[in-house]
């Protein structure tokens, strides 16, 4: 049974959220499994989280505790946990989700079968604010496709979040680590640069829980969430710019959120120039984006 690492960084999260994912992993059918759990807490009062973190890790024998110096961040934090991970399988599990107990036995025995694949993601569950799986149409990963390539990559992320993903450690040795430069969709530019050299595929399955939940969100952690990303999808359009300025349907997936986190920024001009931009880009795409959104808006309206 090869040997799988769990890579968790945990940052300002209540110990019991963060129990309740360490928990998931210890729970996994796979046994051959270690846990990093990294700390990324730093500055005036991080003992408040760092403390519990350690003590955790100290419970058991297969969580190891890091702690993030210099530089620091999620994708720092991630870089270092691979840095310190022993298995031949490297998977990542944010501190608020959680796996499914069969999450890492389906996805290795997948990767198995499919030895030039580097990549193996899954569908989710999403939980509300009431800690309650949501019904059957609330799925993360609705634009699952059971593999995906680089020029699909470029158009869309159709994986999401790195609680999805597991990778042989090879591929972290060819690809590099996470991009340390992206303040934001660090995850989608890693998902991006590892398609261009292995098969990425997916399990329909849902094998993890993504938990959602918005309390106690306010403006202004919107908007500086919002500024992040923005210089993410720069990053990304500058990054990959030669393969993007070819494609209309890559060009349309940057103009288009672009111009979505302008807005959520409170930038509404400049957002709405680049919606104007993205439709030169891909009038296809843009009006189904379109039908998208009037979908959405139905729907909530036909809830209330």
């Amino acid at each position: 049974m090869k040997k799988v690492s769990c890579v968790i960084t945990s940052y300002k999260r209540d110990i019991s959220i963060v129990r309740r994912a360490v928990m998931s992993v210890l729970a996994q059918t796979w046994e051959n499994i270690e846990v990093l759990l990294v700390d990324d807490n730093r500055g005036e009062g991080s003992e408040l989280f760092s403390d519990p973190i350690k003590a955790l890790a100290d419970e058991f024998e297969k969580v190891k505790y890091l702690k993030t110096t210099d530089p620091c961040g999620a994708q720092a934090a991630r870089n270092l946990g691979i840095k310190n991970a022993e298995g031949e399988y490297i998977a990542f599990l944010d501190d608020d989700d959680e796996w499914l107990p069969e999450k890492i036995k389906k996805q290795v025995e997948y990767l198995e079968q499919n030895p030039d694949a580097g990549m193996c993601y899954c569908k989710g569950y999403i939980v509300n604010e009431a800690n309650k799986v949501a019904d059957s149409g609330d799925i993360y990963g609705k634009a699952f496709k059971l593999e995906v390539t680089y020029k699909e990559l470029l158009r869309d992320d159709t994986i999401g979040t790195t609680s999805q993903a597991i990778m042989r450690r090879e591929v972290f040795e060819k690809v590099g680590g996470f991009d340390e430069a992206f303040p934001a969709r660090q995850d989608y530019e890693m998902w991006i640069r590892i398609s261009k050299s292995y098969r990425v595929i997916g399990l329909s399955e849902p094998l993890f829980k993504y938990y959602k939940n918005m309390a106690g969100v306010n403006h202004t952690q919107i908007s500086h969430s919002a500024e992040k990303c923005i210089k993410g999808y720069e990053l990304l359009n500058d990054k990959y710019h030669d393969d993007i300025v070819k494609d209309g349907k890559a060009k349309f997936n940057i103009v288009f959120h672009l111009a979505h986190f302008y807005r959520m920024a409170g930038r509404i001009a400049d957002g709405n120039k680049a919606y104007i931009s993205s439709f030169f880009c891909s009038p296809s795409m843009f009006l189904y984006q379109g039908s998208i959104a009037v979908r959405n808006i139905i729907k909530k309206l036909c809830n209330k």
